[in-house]
């Protein structure tokens, strides 16, 4: 039997600290990536996550295959290198 887990991480903060983007970015920068159904559990954790992403503070990896969103930089560092991005 396979069991496929879709969470990374976000989905073991309370709704209290997933209202928080700086506590949200803390944990995207440990995990590097989320999946599309933790990012969207409840409506907390979902507009966190869009504001982060259409602030650009988060830029994600269109490349990444589905349930998942590989994150390229967080604050303009990118999470692989800890480099500013250009």
């Amino acid at each position: 039997m396979f069991i496929d887990r879709f969470s990374a991480g976000l989905d073991d903060l309370t709704k209290k600290q997933q209202a928080d983007p700086d506590q949200v970015i803390a944990v995207l920068r440990k995990i590097k990536r989320f999946s599309i159904f933790e990012a969207t559990a409840n409506r907390t954790i979902a507009r966190t996550m869009t504001n982060l992403v259409q602030s650009g503070r988060v830029v994600l990896d269109e490349t990444t295959d589905y349930p998942w969103s590989g994150i390229v930089s967080i604050d303009g560092v990118s999470v692989c290198e800890g480099k500013e991005d250009e």
